[in-house]
């Protein structure tokens, strides 16, 4: 799900004024197509790019209008809102002058004189990483975990073909642009975007492909290593939604949810 980070990888080229997919790009539902994980990438850069502060919690919301082609891809951002706490952004990305995706991003700025303690019920954090991963470097594959979390994880898909609820690890991430490294922001919502493949993969194959992504953070990822942990998957008349837990290594940064239809003509097996 994601690659080594470093300056000769990525998923897009800046071509002009616009962006040209690099192989890391290519989907699993189509070898013409751009993946959901390379849009998302995209579409985190150019968002956080139109806010006009650093921001300390957000709400990312991206829908999939449209098939992609695996050709250049413009991006149009629009700051809708700033004020002193709250910074909203809106994105197109078009090929053709066909929108492929709308998002928009809601940035909440950190203030240092109001911290509310915060006493309202509060879920347990069980997520457990897998250990040997924290001093393996940058190259580090991602891993998975299932059945016997937090015993079992493993780099090997194979090792996890069974419908138990589904955990990834991951300390690297392919940046959006080739030469760039990817920030905290770009880094979380990349993995968001496999909210999709956490939930409803079945052990066997992904039967189902999200038409959307949205993700809410209470605050940005403080390190490099970062976790997706399934809250499960709802289906019927071939509707599916699903939704995670982020984390870091310091713990819960905030949730993600998927909307997804059936596509078991073209669905993809690991």
């Amino acid at each position: 799900m994601s690659q080594a980070e470093d300056s000769a990888t990525g998923f897009f080229d800046i071509q002009g004024e616009g962006f040209v997919p690099l192989e890391a790009a290519r989907g699993p539902w189509g070898q013409d197509t751009i993946g959901g994980q390379g849009l998302t990438a995209l579409v985190a850069r150019e968002l956080e790019r139109g806010c006009p502060f650093e921001a300390a919690g957000c709400r990312l919301t991206i829908d999939f209008v449209k098939m992609t082609t695996f050709d250049s891809i413009s991006a149009r951002a629009k700051l809708v809102r700033s004020s002193t706490r709250v910074a909203l952004v809106h994105l197109e990305l078009a090929q053709s002058d066909q929108v492929v995706v709308r998002a928009s991003g809601l940035f909440i700025r950190p203030r240092d004189d109001d911290r509310a303690a915060g006493r309202a019920w509060t879920p347990a954090a069980e997520f457990s990483r897998p250990d040997a991963v924290d001093s393996d470097g940058d190259t580090t594959p991602p891993m998975l975990s299932s059945a016997d979390h937090p015993h079992d994880w493993s780099a090997d898909f194979a090792d996890h073909r069974n419908n138990a609820r589904k955990r990834m690890w991951t300390r690297t991430m392919v940046p959006a642009v080739r030469g760039e490294k990817a920030t905290p922001f770009i880094r979380v919502a990349t993995l968001a975007e496999a909210t999709s493949f956490i939930t409803n993969w079945d052990g066997d194959s992904v039967p189902f492909i999200n038409v959307d992504v949205t993700m809410n953070l209470f605050r940005m990822p403080e390190s490099d290593g970062l976790g997706l942990e399934s809250n499960g998957q709802h289906a019927a008349d071939g509707i599916a939604i699903g939704s995670a837990n982020l984390y870091d290594e310091y713990g819960t940064l905030g949730v993600s949810s998927i909307t997804a239809v059936a596509n078991t003509q073209r669905q993809v097996h690991f």
